[in-house]
C-alpha cells in the first residue's frame, strides 16, 4: 500500500515536470500567426499576418513609409535620394537577387515583382509577387504593401498627410498657373524620344495626380489613356508638346551620351520654335531624382515640381 502510494506521487511528480518543460518550450518558440493573401494573379499564399523580417527585391519605399524597415532590399533601390537616412543597415541581397544572401537574412516574407525571383524565393520562406504597375497610383500603391505587412492603419495616416499636402501645393499654384495650362513629361533614352504618363515615375503622379495638371489632349488620348509611355519622333513632337515641359535624360552607355543626345534635341530648329521653349517653361530634371516612383519619391518630387512651377513664374 505504502509502495503503491510513492509509486502514484513518484509519476504525478514526474507529470508536472514534463508539463512544466513543455510550457517553457513553447513560450521559448513564439508562434506566429498566418494568413492567407491572394496576389494579383489570384493565387493564394500563407504570410504572416505580422512580419518582422521582410526582404523586399522591390517597394522599399512603401514599406519605409509605413515606419517599417527591411532586412534586405537591391542596392538601386536604397540608393532613392529620397529613403536618404531612412535605410541604413539594410542588406543589399545583389542585382539579380543572390538567393544565398536573401536566405542568410532568415527572412519570413519576402516581395518580389517578377516571375523568376518568386519561383527561387519561394523556396526560401513565403513570398508574394507584385508585378510591376499592378497599381495605378500612389494611393493603391500604399494601401497595396500596407494591407501586405499588417500595416493598414499606417498606410491610411500616411495618405492623410500627402492629400494634406497635395492640397497645399495646389494651393500655392493658384493663381500662378492658368487653370487651362497643360503639362507633358517627356524623356530622352539613348537617340530616342519618349512621352510619360503618370505611373513611370518622373513625378507622374506628383503632376497628374497630387496636382491635378491637365495633360495636352494629344498626350490624354495616346499616353495616359493608353500604355503610360510612347516613343515618338521629333518630327511630331509639337503635337505631344505642353504649356510646360519636364524633360529627363538617361542612356544605356554613359551619361554623356543621354546628355548629347538632348543636347542635339535641344538645338533643333523643332524644339526651338516650340512655344514652350521659346516661354522658358521648359524643365530640365534630373534624372536620378525623378526615375523613382514610390509613394515617398512621389511626396519629394511633388516639393521639386511645385518649387520649378513657381520659380518660373
Amino acid at each position: 500500500m505504502k509502495k503503491g502510494i510513492i509509486l502514484l506521487v513518484s509519476m504525478l511528480l514526474i507529470a508536472v515536470v514534463l508539463t512544466a518543460c513543455g510550457d517553457n518550450k513553447s513560450a521559448g518558440k513564439e508562434k506566429v500567426e498566418m494568413r492567407t493573401y491572394t496576389m494579383a494573379n489570384g493565387k493564394k499564399v500563407e504570410i504572416p499576418a505580422h512580419p518582422k523580417r521582410i526582404v523586399a527585391s522591390e517597394y522599399l519605399g512603401n514599406i519605409v513609409l509605413l515606419g517599417m524597415k527591411p532586412v534586405g532590399a537591391r542596392a538601386k533601390q536604397m540608393e532613392n535620394p529620397f529613403l536618404k537616412g531612412r535605410v541604413d543597415g539594410i542588406a543589399d541581397i545583389g542585382d539579380p537577387v543572390s538567393a544565398e544572401k536573401v536566405a542568410e537574412l532568415k527572412p519570413d516574407l519576402i516581395i518580389v515583382s517578377n516571375d523568376d525571383e518568386f519561383e527561387a524565393m519561394s523556396k526560401i520562406a513565403p513570398t508574394v509577387l507584385i508585378p510591376y504597375a499592378t497599381s495605378k497610383n500612389v494611393e493603391e500603391d500604399v494601401r497595396q504593401i500596407a494591407d501586405l505587412v499588417g500595416e493598414k492603419k499606417a498606410g491610411e495616416a500616411w495618405l492623410d498627410k500627402f492629400h494634406q499636402k497635395a492640397k497645399e501645393s495646389r494651393a500655392k499654384l493658384a493663381g500662378k498657373l492658368d487653370p487651362n495650362e497643360t503639362v507633358g513629361i517627356y524623356e530622352v533614352q539613348d537617340k530616342d524620344f519618349y512621352v510619360m504618363g503618370q505611373n513611370m515615375g518622373r513625378g507622374g503622379q506628383a503632376i497628374y495626380n497630387a496636382l491635378q495638371l491637365k495633360a495636352p489632349a494629344k498626350i490624354q488620348k495616346d499616353v495616359l489613356d493608353g500604355q503610360d509611355w510612347q516613343k515618338i519622333s521629333l518630327e511630331v513632337l509639337p503635337e505631344f508638346a505642353a504649356d510646360r515641359m519636364f524633360v529627363t535624360s538617361t542612356s544605356s552607355g554613359s551619361a554623356k551620351d543621354g546628355e548629347k543626345t538632348l543636347k542635339d534635341l535641344t538645338n533643333s530648329p523643332i524644339w526651338k520654335n516650340l512655344p514652350t521653349f521659346k516661354a522658358g517653361n521648359v524643365y530640365q530634371m534630373d534624372f536620378d531624382t525623378m526615375f523613382y516612383y514610390d509613394p515617398l519619391a512621389v511626396e519629394g518630387q511633388l516639393d521639386i515640381i511645385v518649387e520649378k512651377l513657381l520659380a518660373s513664374n
